[in-house]
């Protein structure tokens, strides 16, 4: 079963991972907590959906690479805040990298939370996110810095590129592989699908994808989707 006992008079948390160690470790963390309860543990995006429908949820403690056919964390997160809106989601993610971060806290995550930390930090992170403030831990918001700091130094040097009638031209810059990824990417498909589906690991994809990215002159992902009709 993928619901839980409700108490009312706690934040209520909802844990979606596929990895059973994770949730069993919510569930016993969780189960003599005097400021939390656990309402939903579940391990596929279309077991949370059905909970939703009927569950209250306070925080969505979210991994972001799902095994299997779901979707990665950026896709999830925009399609449960497209539906509830007042949702607070916390990201807890193994991949710790600060272009991640970015990536879910401007999509409307409220916090971020790495596999390494302890229970202890991710407790205190839930309880930041439900009080509706945004949680980064102190070493991710250091590196977040340092990112913010390195883009900063390079604005001089790369000139944003304005999509105009010559936009095909500028795909020949890029390499088959690297086409292949960006067209599977702006189709929907998340870097573990792309990745199984061309047998390269996630993070070579993920690495043709920042090079399609900067051969461009483009600076953020969402700045790929102004080519979609020239990579089809």
């Amino acid at each position: 079963m993928c619901s839980l006992e409700v108490n009312p008079t706690r934040i209520k948390v909802a844990v979606l991972d596929d990895h059973p160690l994770i949730r069993n470790a919510f569930e016993y963390a969780l189960q003599h907590s005097n400021e939390m309860v656990l309402v939903a543990s579940c391990a596929t995006r279309q077991e949370m959906s059905a909970v939703m429908k009927h569950q209250e949820i306070d925080v969505l403690v979210l991994d972001y690479l799902l095994s299997g056919s779901d979707a990665d964390g950026l896709v999830m997160v925009r399609s449960f805040l497209s539906h509830y809106p007042e949702l607070k989601i916390l990201i807890s993610s193994s991949l710790e990298s600060p272009a991640i971060v970015q990536l879910v806290m401007q999509a409307g995550v409220k916090g971020f939370i790495g596999k390494s930390k302890n229970f202890s930090e991710v407790a205190a992170a839930i309880q930041v996110v439900a009080s509706g403030k945004q949680y980064i831990s102190s070493d991710m918001q250091f590196e977040l810095d340092k990112s913010t700091e390195q883009d900063r130094s390079m604005v001089p040097y790369i000139q944003p590129r304005e999509v105009t009638p010559d936009a095909a031209l500028l795909i020949r810059v890029l390499s088959p592989r690297e086409i292949e990824v960006v067209r599977c990417y702006l189709d929907g498909m998340s870097l573990k699908q792309i990745s199984e589906k061309y047998m390269r690991h996630i993070k070579t994809i993920s690495g043709q994808k920042q090079s399609a990215i900067r051969k461009l002159g483009l600076r953020s992902d969402a700045e790929l989707f102004k080519f979609k009709d020239y990579l089809k």
